[in-house]
């Protein structure tokens, strides 16, 4: 992994996080993401470019030429609006507890699932009915994990005029384990499925993945989600620190998987003796074709 630290005990530690961090950044990872080591100051927008596709046309020099759009782009902000840190704190008798290397190593760990749990929190959330409009093509009464029942969402993908090829299918947990348990192992690709969460191509999807994060709010009946991949996107950014001297060591680690940037801040406190190791990340998150997404719920809502 790409990074700037220098301190043995520090880069391993960040290497643990990112580690840590790949199983609910594989879900995200599924959509159009873009992650940079570009410093940013936390507000800060990009904007996506979102490629409408128009009917294709017979070509004719004078009506349908190559000066002729068909198709659109439309460019939608993503705003840098989550900032989220793990620290901790540990006073210097504490090495004289514990072996050194494993409290490097389960601190970067604790601090990878939970960035990366907020990463997967802040993008289920925009999964909604007040984001999403509330139409017949848009929100799917889905109430069996039968085979027929997922295999026949590829009518909703249909009517949501969607591509199930670049469709993800989410389910909540319940869900997911109930379709696990009708498939073969050798259909699902075996216990990788069951850790991960992640079962590629099924039913010709281009995922099928499940997600425990969806949002349980009254009157929701949220149960799962048709997404498409150009329907929703991430982006992270580097956090510039504006005064590296005050800290011992500041830096960032990128996974050359997700390419997710990291940082890292470690300082002391001269007077106490304690001691503060902290990874943190800068990301936003939006729906941009809001359109295209389907919510999958357990009975029709209001």
């Amino acid at each position: 992994m790409a990074t700037s630290l220098t301190s043995p005990a520090l880069v391993f530690a960040t290497d643990k996080a990112i580690i840590a961090a790949r199983q609910a950044l594989a879900k995200v990872a599924l959509f159009a993401t873009d992650f940079s080591q570009d410093a940013t100051q936390p507000g800060t927008t990009m904007k996506i470019p979102i490629f409408t596709p128009g009917a294709a046309a017979q070509f004719n020099a004078a009506s349908n030429n190559y000066e002729n759009a068909n198709g659109s782009v439309t460019y939608v902000p993503v705003t840098f609006d989550h900032h989220v840190k793990q620290t901790f704190q540990f006073d210097d008798k504490d090495f004289t507890l514990v072996n050194g290397t494993n409290f490097w190593a389960n601190a970067g760990r604790a601090s990878g699932n939970a960035i990366s749990k907020a990463i997967l929190e802040a993008v289920s959330g925009l999964i909604n009915k007040t984001k999403i409009p509330k139409s017949a093509a848009n929100e799917v009464v889905f109430s069996s994990s039968a085979k027929d029942k997922v295999a026949n969402l590829r009518v909703a993908c249909e009517n949501a005029d969607i591509d199930p090829a670049d469709t993800v299918l989410m389910l909540d947990p319940t869900r997911f384990a109930a379709l696990l348990a009708t498939l073969d192992a050798n259909i699902y690709g075996g216990p990788s499925a069951i850790r991960n969460g992640i079962v590629e191509g099924l039913y010709g999807f281009k995922a099928v993945i499940e997600n425990g994060k969806l949002t349980t709010a009254s009157g929701e009946n949220l149960v799962g989600a048709l997404i498409p991949t150009d329907g929703l996107a991430v982006a992270g950014r580097t956090v510039p620190v504006l005064s590296p001297g005050v800290y011992e060591e500041v830096g960032q680690t990128r996974d050359e998987v997700s390419g997710l940037v990291v940082g890292v801040r470690r300082h002391g406190d001269p007077a106490t003796g304690a001691n503060y190791l902290t990874h943190e990340a800068l990301f936003g998150a939006a729906l941009v074709q809001p359109a295209k997404c389907v919510r999958l719920v357990s009975s029709a809502t209001a």
